[in-house]
């Protein structure tokens, strides 16, 4: 459980400099001031932690850069959720949340701390009504324009030029205006109508399969959990990820490989059946293909 101040009746929200010191490393890179009116933001690499952090004075968002980490958090709902989260993956937490996270990995990561006034002055700027401009929770989701925003704002932070800082500052702007629309309570009431029914019932199997990597899981399977005819689903599929239903679950499996060899003692073979390969030779064979090393080889460069 998390202890939080409380003075007068009311939970002492934390500025960045404040969560900085709650968190297990210290920041690689740290832009901006308290007095800042725009956003903070922060370079680090995680070793794994559990985090208890008090409310947020600003919104957080945590965009992965690299490596892959399982996400146990309480914030989303108010129970405990598991998810694992890897290069592009974003997760966000609101101004005055409060949440327990535990982090099993070694993620490299960017936070960016958005002021309430900068969120509120975007959102009327998109004429959006103030109940609706509220950013609402994440937790490990895949959004590309978030990544791809997260670097450049990295970017733009590291160089020193000039014009640098106009740069970062239109960054964080655009990124706003992007979480604006697409993660907050008015892109959800939106999302309502708008969204395709088939992208709802691809991320059903998405969420299915990573948390079900150790099982068979055929393609007819997957086609009757979406609901859809399974040329249907291999089309949906196709289109929301870029990659077969096939191509994603391989390396998905990898990628969880990589992280219990990394992250745990677990024997090779233990490993490979934990991600869904019942044969060590195939298991070998196919990360080899991927990765460039056999596992064993894979780990004991990850550790040296």
């Amino acid at each position: 459980m998390c202890g939080y101040e409380v003075s007068s009746g009311t939970v002492s929200m934390i500025s960045p400099s404040q969560l900085a010191q709650l968190l297990p490393s210290h920041p690689l890179l740290s832009v901006g001031t308290e007095s800042r009116k725009h956003a903070v933001i922060q370079h680090y690499r995680h070793p794994p932690a559990r985090i208890c952090a008090p409310p947020l004075r600003d919104n957080l968002l945590v965009v992965n850069l690299a490596g892959n980490v399982l996400i146990e958090d309480s914030q989303i709902r108010g129970r405990w959720e598991r998810k694992w989260a890897g290069s592009g993956h974003m997760s966000l937490t609101p101004a005055g949340e409060t949440g327990a996270r535990v982090l099993k990995g070694r993620p490299e990561v960017l936070l960016v701390h958005l002021s309430t006034n900068l969120v509120r002055q975007t959102a009327i700027e998109l004429d959006l009504d103030a109940s609706q401009a509220v950013l609402v929770p994440r937790l490990a989701v895949a959004d590309p324009v978030v990544d791809r925003l997260g670097r450049l704002i990295l970017d733009a932070a590291r160089d020193s030029t000039a014009g640098a800082s106009l740069m970062l500052d239109a960054l964080t702007r655009s990124l706003t205006i992007h979480l604006l629309r697409n993660h907050s309570v008015a892109s959800a009431q939106h999302a309502i109508a708008s969204l395709p029914v088939s992208v709802t019932r691809v991320q059903r199997v998405l969420d299915y399969m990573a948390a079900h990597l150790e099982e068979r899981l055929p393609l007819p399977m997957l086609a009757e959990l979406s609901g859809l005819s399974r040329r249907q689903f291999t089309r949906s599929f196709k289109e929301a990820t870029g990659k077969s239903p096939h191509g994603y679950l391989r390396d998905l499996r990898i990628e969880r490989a990589r992280d219990l060899l990394e992250n745990t003692d677990l024997p090779v073979i233990e490993v490979g059946l934990r991600c869904g390969f019942d044969q060590p030779n195939h298991f070998a064979t196919m990360f080899r293909h991927i990765v460039g090393l056999s596992p064993r080889q894979w780990r004991i460069a990850r550790r040296a």
